[in-house]
């Protein structure tokens, strides 16, 4: 049964940046991939890719490329986590026709709610993910989603992966792989995409995994040392680019390598867009590579020379402590809390203030600057398709970009709303003058003493189009500098969800947030409290609620599965998510 057309009270006057696509229900100019024709599905980056317009060169450049020697800066390499008792339990949702839950070939169908992974349990019992082999005990360390695959780290350091592998995604080959319990016989691709497996490429050169980062078909990981592995493939607006770019090396990678540009540096932290990476190094500078049409590397790609975009360089900015990538577009913070945006901006959703379709390079986002928060700072980011969420150190959310689908989770009362009237009453006084400019062209052509049928029939036609629009909501609503989202008050039972508060009322410290996680037109939260929050647009069950394909303000995500535990992390993917838990004391139900 097709999807269900959801019915946004968002509109605007801002035009798309991207093709509508028949994956998601009809809402105006949504954006997720359609099927192909072939078995597998197209990922988020094969729907029609974005066209904007160049804007003005920003503020950050290239530096020069060169050896450098290994220096402790301001960020210190990630250290193994310590083991967790209890372990973290892994929960999944959304459509998984892909293999994207890592549940088995029979488990690809809808999961509407937060399902606890059975395979993962199975392997904690029999001692498969710990670092010692005990029985019981294990789990997983973290987990990321990708455009349609999912990649983890288990407690002994190694990266599982599960999902679509038609262009390297996976870090492993899925096809003629020999059966070493049955000799003379294959693994079934099935099985091998849609359960999570180990990387043993990494495995076997002694890689301890502290990090990952999935793109749509792109894939990263960094160790305990500070070492980077990459995998899998770019895509451009016309196809495959390749992954590094070498004359005569594969356009897929299919089993992860190091990057010769990022050998003398240690990495800290990475992120992924759809198909661009971020990786942060231990002195706080930036490098960027992949796909750059829409200016998310922070420099200029020449189009007949895309694929320079596949090697690394290292971006002018100085002291930096967090990464992120949306699908189209970047961020930087720093150590004071500066927060930096660029690539595209057709939605303002890099939250600079300038109105560009693209933000060339990295430009400051005045709006979050630490002295318009009483001094509390930005500690992460994550973007959407075309919409991007900002966690405070103080718990607060806040975000801008595209809102037509409820990606900000705004609801009525809130001061953004204002804006977003005035453009609605600004786009509607257009449209009637037009209905009026074409009524004027009719009573023309009518006044004549001779009245020509075929120019009486096109007048007609077009006064009858212009009177259609004035029924038709705006599509492409947006808000442009970044606003605080409100969440509601902490459950005092499970059973009973909380009314959520007027703007005014609402206090964003009685329930802060410890983590988020923007799709591409849904969004994800955990509270301090260990809730688990979804608002936006989803259409294929991303949003966990059930049949519930919109969330106009973030709204608690249950199911009797996850009652028990304590939601830790979250990650969104292109049409699956998935959530790290740990089980609650005993006594514990909310």
């Amino acid at each position: 049964m097709p999807p269900r057309r959801s019915t946004s009270r968002a509109t605007s006057a801002k035009p798309s940046s991207r093709a509508p696509s028949s994956r998601l229900a009809k809402i105006p100019d949504a954006s997720v991939p359609a099927a192909n024709g072939n078995a597998k599905r197209r990922r988020v980056s094969d729907a029609d890719e974005p066209v904007a317009k160049k804007g003005r060169p920003s503020t950050a450049s290239i530096a020069g490329r060169g050896p450098k020697k290994i220096v402790q800066g301001i960020n210190s390499i990630p250290s193994i986590p310590p083991v967790k008792t209890p372990h973290n339990a892994l929960f999944v949702w959304g459509t998984g026709d892909q293999g994207q839950f890592g549940l088995g070939p029979d488990n690809l169908d809808e999961i509407g709610r937060p399902k606890l992974h059975s395979w993962f349990e199975e392997q904690i019992e029999e001692g498969n993910l710990s670092r010692d082999g005990k029985p019981g005990s294990g789990g997983l360390e973290s987990v990321c989603c990708g455009g349609m695959h999912t990649l983890a780290i288990d407690e002994a350091g190694r990266v599982r992966s599960w999902g679509i592998n038609d262009n390297a995604a996976l870090g492993r080959i899925t096809t003629d792989v020999p059966d070493p319990k049955n000799p003379g016989q294959m693994i079934p691709n099935e099985d091998l995409e849609s359960y999570p497996y180990v990387v043993e490429t990494l495995e076997q050169e002694g890689f301890r995994v502290v990090q990952v980062a999935a793109g749509d078909s792109i894939s990263v990981a960094i160790s305990e040392k500070g070492e980077l592995r990459a995998w899998g493939s770019f895509r451009s607006n016309e196809g495959i680019l390749g992954f590094d770019g070498v004359p005569g090396h594969p356009k897929f990678q299919y089993t992860p390598i190091s990057l010769p540009a990022l050998s003398k540096v240690q990495i800290t932290q990475v992120s992924c867009g759809a198909d661009h990476v971020l990786a942060l190094t231990t002195t706080g500078h930036v490098y960027v590579w992949g796909k750059g049409e829409e200016n998310q590397l922070g420099r200029r790609i020449i189009s007949r020379r895309r694929i320079n975009g596949l090697e690394p360089e290292r971006l002018g900015l100085r002291n930096i402590v967090h990464v992120a990538a949306g699908i189209y577009h970047s961020f930087a913070v720093d150590n004071k809390g500066v927060v930096y945006g660029w690539g595209l901006n057709t939605f303002h959703q890099t939250g600079v203030a300038e109105h560009q379709d693209m933000i060339i390079a990295p430009t400051v986002v005045d709006a979050l600057h630490p002295d318009k928060h009483n001094g509390s700072k930005v500690i992460k980011v994550s973007g959407g398709e075309h919409h991007s969420l900002f966690l405070f150190d103080n718990g607060e959310v806040w975000g801008c970009g595209r809102c037509d689908a409820n990606e900000l989770g705004l609801p009525e009362d809130h001061p953004a709303f204002e804006g977003i009237k005035e453009r609605r009453e600004e786009l509607q006084r257009e449209r009637e003058e037009r209905v009026e400019e074409k009524q004027k062209k009719l009573d023309e052509v009518l006044k004549k003493d001779k009245v020509d049928e075929e120019e009486k029939q096109k007048a007609e036609m077009e006064l009858s189009e212009a009177q259609a629009t004035l029924k038709v909501p705006p599509s492409g609503e947006y808000v442009p500098e970044p606003v605080r989202i409100c969440f509601p008050p902490i459950p005092e039972k499970y059973e009973v969800v909380p009314e959520f508060p007027a703007y005014k009322d609402s206090k964003p410290e009685d329930n802060p947030v410890v983590d988020i996680s923007a799709g591409m037109r849904h969004n994800l939260a955990v509270s301090k409290s260990g809730h688990l929050y979804a608002w936006g647009y989803g259409n294929l069950a991303q949003l966990g609620l059930g049949s519930e394909e919109v969330a106009e303000v973030p709204s608690l995500v249950r199911s009797k599965l996850l009652r028990p535990y304590r939601s830790v992390t979250v990650s969104a993917g292109g049409q699956h998510c998935v959530a790290l838990a740990v089980k609650k004391p005993e006594g514990e139900q909310n």
